[in-house]
């Protein structure tokens, strides 16, 4: 009986032997993030190493990463956490829980500065699993050493800081900032896609950046056609919605900086460069206007496709809102001087008025090429006059050929004044109103004669020729005198006979 128990034992240590050594198992997590952007790039970067921890109780124990050394040892982070003798760290006493998010930025820009690669990335092929259910996209990073994580993305929006034990889900923090695009009408004084404007005027824009937490490396472009000269920005208002909302003026020079450089790189006029500090104070549904202004210039298109303006917003790593663009437009007046017969003449001078009487000169200089030299002319080969800016000294408008253009205004109502007629021409006693209305007012031609279209017309009337002493005109009152004279005599003599035969 003892040597049957001895001879099995001996098996059972075979057995034993013989079976396989599994080592323990290093137990893993994973990270899913809800609500994923299409064209996002996430990472994760491993903060802490996660000992142990239990769910019931909620204790954690964990240890400053090896990676990270550098950066718990810095004053910035441990205004937030406390590292114990033994090397457990815990979140600081006081420190709210909402400053998890300032935190996370911190690190961020610690690992960006010092060169620290994150342990995952959905740019890696099979680290980030991407599925979506019930309308719902969502990215799932797996075999994760347990440990606390900062999530973040390229979309300029933090994700957030999570313990995997052993599963994460966090939500997406990362929608796309838009933008808004409008131009002041100063007729009725509404902002909207479009507006009519002079030569010369200033321009009123504004864009509207409505904003997602997180909001990093906000800068907001914009480029100008050749119609249109950049001023200055105004102002800069930063909105907060609620109740407990208002607006605050953001700071030139401390929240955003002012860019016109000719090697901006993107082929812009100019870019609003936000500060770091002020994008971290930016909250979801707060918004940013920026006020600016620009000049329509001697180089405006006239009518047709107007002069546009496109503003786009970059944002987090080389993301950008859509283009949004609005148009300005000016137009043009033929200017048509003609007989009674529509037969056009030259020689008439004018000026332009905002009023039937008295008012206000609109000046116009001649247009020059961009040598300020060159006279611009017609297809005619005309002169041609444009709406002069502030400070310029107007002329008077001298038609050649019967016909002359001038460019660059706003809608509205204006009185033309005839200065002086052509030779043998009366000149109007009054000024003639044209009203521009989204359009230009043309004038077609056919050879000398004013046939159609809608251009300023004006026909000057030729006067009588009056008698002069001397000449032919003087004759003919005498010759006319003479004859009646005569006529008179003869009528006398024959009276006078007549009574004697009766007698």
């Amino acid at each position: 009986m003892k040597k049957l128990f001895t001879l099995m034992m001996a098996a059972l240590m075979i057995l034993t032997l013989a079976a396989p050594v599994f080592a323990d198992e290093t137990p893993t997590g994973s990270i899913t993030i809800n609500n994923v952007g299409s064209d996002a790039k996430y990472e994760l970067y491993k903060l802490l190493d996660l000992e142990s921890y239990n769910v019931d109780s909620k204790a954690y124990s964990y240890k400053v990463n090896s990676a990270w050394t550098g950066f718990f040892a810095t004053e910035d982070a441990l205004n937030y956490v406390t590292i114990d003798d033994a090397g457990y760290v815990t979140w600081k006493n006081g420190v709210a829980d909402t400053a998890a998010a300032d935190f996370a930025k911190l690190a961020l820009k610690y690992a960006q500065d010092n060169g620290i690669d994150p342990v995952q990335s959905s740019e890696n092929a099979g680290e980030f699993v991407i599925t979506t259910a019930n309308n719902v996209t969502s990215g799932k990073f797996s075999n994760l050493e347990l440990g606390y994580y900062l999530v973040d993305s390229d979309m300029g929006a933090l994700c957030g800081l999570t313990t995997t034990n052993p599963d994460a889900s966090i939500n997406a923090k990362n929608g796309s900032p838009t933008l808004d695009k409008q131009v002041l009408e100063d007729s009725t004084n509404q902002w909207g896609d479009s507006n009519t404007a002079d030569i010369g005027q200033i321009v009123y824009f504004r864009v509207t950046i409505n904003v997602h937490a997180g909001a990093q490396n906000y800068v907001l472009h914009d480029k100008m056609t050749e119609g249109l000269t950049f001023d200055k920005v105004t102002k800069v208002e930063h909105v907060v919605p609620g109740s407990a909302g208002g607006t605050e003026l953001a700071t030139a020079g401390t929240d955003y900086a002012v860019k016109t450089d000719a090697d901006l790189g993107d082929d812009c006029t100019f870019e609003v460069v936000f500060s770091e500090e002020f994008c971290n104070h930016l909250s979801t549904n707060d918004k940013i206007i920026v006020y600016y202004e620009a000049m329509l210039n001697r180089n405006a298109v006239i009518d047709g496709e107007g002069n546009s303006n496109t503003a786009w917003l970059s944002y987090g790593e080389d993301h950008e809102t859509t283009y949004d663009s609005i148009t300005t437009y000016t137009f043009e007046i033929d200017i048509i001087k003609t007989d009674s017969q529509n037969t056009l003449i030259d020689g008439a001078q004018f000026r332009i008025y905002d009023a039937a009487s008295g008012g206000n000169e609109v000046a116009v200089v001649p247009l020059l090429e961009k040598d300020e030299t060159t006279p611009v002319l017609d297809a005619n080969g005309n002169p041609m006059y444009r709406r002069a800016r502030e400070g310029e000294v107007g002329v008077d408008i001298v038609v050649k050929d019967g016909a002359v253009t001038v460019i660059g205004f706003d809608n509205g109502t204006y009185y033309l004044e005839e200065t002086e007629a052509p030779d043998g021409y009366n000149k109007l006693n009054t000024r003639q109103s044209f009203t521009i209305a989204d359009a230009n007012l043309n004038a077609i031609f056919n050879g000398e004669i004013y046939s159609t279209g809608s251009g300023v017309h004006v026909v000057n009337k030729t006067g009588s020729m009056l008698p002069e002493t001397g000449g032919f005109g003087t004759t003919m009152f005498i010759v006319i005198g003479s004859v009646l004279v005569l006529g008179t005599g003869v009528l006398l003599v024959t009276k006078k006979r007549m009574s004697k035969i009766v007698d």
